[in-house]
This record gives C-alpha cells, structure tokens and sequence, in this order.
C-alpha cells in the first residue's frame, strides 16, 4: 500500500466549450442591434434638421441689363418664399 498514490486533486470533465461561444454570439448580435438602432435614430434626426432648414435655391442671371433683370424677377416664384 505504500506505493499506491492517491489522487488528492478531483479531476473535471472537460467540456465542448460550446456554452461560452454562444454566449459570445449573442452579445455580438445585440451590440449589432443596438448600434444598428443608435444609427437609425441618428440619421432620422440628421434627415429631420436637413427638412427644417432646407434653403431656398433660387437662380438667377449675374446680367446688370435691365431686360435681364425684369426676365429674372418675372421667372421668380414668390409662392416658394412662403414657406
């Protein structure tokens, strides 16, 4: 009995580690989600400020003759100054 050594340290049993990739998976997926919903809001909010000051985009002539002038001003929509 002398020779016979006893296993003090119990051993486990090694598992697939299968339970920590899903897990991974998982946060990945909802840090996925959540940055695709942080962007959406973002960009709703970029397009809703680029309609709120949306500038009014009005052409005209660098012409200094009078005939120009009066053609530019009858081409002018004032309904669009409106707004």
């Amino acid at each position: 009995m002398e020779n016979d050594v006893t296993n003090a340290i119990p051993t486990e049993s090694k598992s697939s580690g299968m339970g920590a990739i899903i897990g991974a998976i998982i946060i990945i997926i909802i840090l996925v989600a959540g940055g695709w919903y942080f962007i959406g809001n973002r960009v709703e909010k970029i397009q809703e400020q680029k309609d709120a000051n949306k500038v009014l985009d009005v052409s005209t002539g660098s012409s200094t003759e009078v005939e120009d002038i009066q053609a530019d001003l009858d081409n002018l929509d004032l309904n669009a100054l409106d707004q």
